[in-house]
């Protein structure tokens, strides 16, 4: 599982005093895990938020209509998208996938070379090969929280601390 920290000092500042004054804050929590996947949805279905995430080649592109898959980046399959679960507890609020490749694609990869693991020659378009030279992956971040969003967790902070008072 990958952890984007919210570094914005005012979230960070205000979350604390939630907590720091709060008996139970798993409904803010809650809620706030909510914004969070709320946001993430948006970045994949803008593919990119601020910035667009750079396109896809166009070898890229018809590979995946040869396969009768999906042009949008990042969802050849869906399933990174789908895994976005948000989670919660009386101190944190986030969402995580348990998709193994994650972090390759939020944060990018250098040129590595493929091995075989468990046989003595990797396949690709019908072609045998000992080994391949992967040229790395660009970064995409989708666990991106917007201004909006961040003001969306204050404003929920905010609410949670004065139903105490």
């Amino acid at each position: 599982m990958i952890n984007i920290p919210v570094i914005d000092q005012e979230v960070q500042t205000a979350l604390k005093k939630m907590l720091d004054h709060s008996q139970d804050a798993k409904p803010a929590m809650a809620a706030i895990s909510g914004v969070m996947l709320g946001a993430i949805e948006d970045n994949f279905r803008a593919e990119g938020r601020p910035q667009k995430w750079r396109a896809l080649r166009s070898s890229t592109l018809a590979a995946r209509a040869a396969a009768g898959k999906a042009g949008k980046i990042l969802q050849a399959t869906g399933k990174l998208a789908a895994s976005m679960t948000p989670f919660h507890s009386n101190t944190e609020a986030g969402v995580g996938t348990n998709r193994p490749y994650a972090a390759a694609m939020h944060f990018g990869s250098k040129p590595h070379e493929i091995k075989p693991k468990n046989k003595k020659a990797l396949a690709f378009g019908g072609k045998v090969f000992r080994r391949v030279k992967h040229p790395g992956t660009v970064a995409r971040p989708f666990m991106v929280l917007m201004p909006n969003d961040q003001e969306d967790i204050l404003d929920i902070a905010a609410r949670h601390l004065m139903s105490g008072v």
